[in-house]
């Protein structure tokens, strides 16, 4: 529970203190005054709730990414030291010809598309 959800309550129960004392005196200003208080404790609050909600849903994606991460290490020891050997082969030729490498490229990912989705 963070500062907005309590300042929100605290503020929507005092609007409606407040609008019930209007209406036991009878003073529609003081009423009004007391609804609208209540409506921004409400909204106040709302916020409060919505900063919660997403606070938590990002806690959640990043356990779940570290979650993935550490099976991908698990089940792939050696993808980290692959990866940057064959970034230090490439280094050389991206550099010589960056528009054959990008062809390249963009090849493998076509042919991978077509072994992964099929053809249709």
């Amino acid at each position: 529970m963070n500062e907005d959800r309590i300042t929100g309550a605290a503020q929507e129960l005092g609007g409606k203190l407040k609008g019930a004392a209007g209406e036991l005196i009878g003073d529609k200003q003081v009423q009004a005054e007391g609804s609208t208080t209540e409506l921004k404790g409400a909204a106040q609050n709302l916020y409060g709730q919505a900063k919660d909600t997403l606070s938590e849903a990002a806690g959640q994606a990043r356990d779940l990414a570290g979650d993935a991460l550490n099976r991908a290490r698990e089940r792939y020891p050696d993808a980290q030291r692959l990866y940057r050997q064959g970034s230090e082969a490439l280094r050389p030729h991206a550099q010589e010809s960056p528009i054959g490498l990008a062809i390249l490229a963009g090849t493998i990912g076509y042919l991978l598309a077509l072994v992964i989705h099929g053809r249709r």
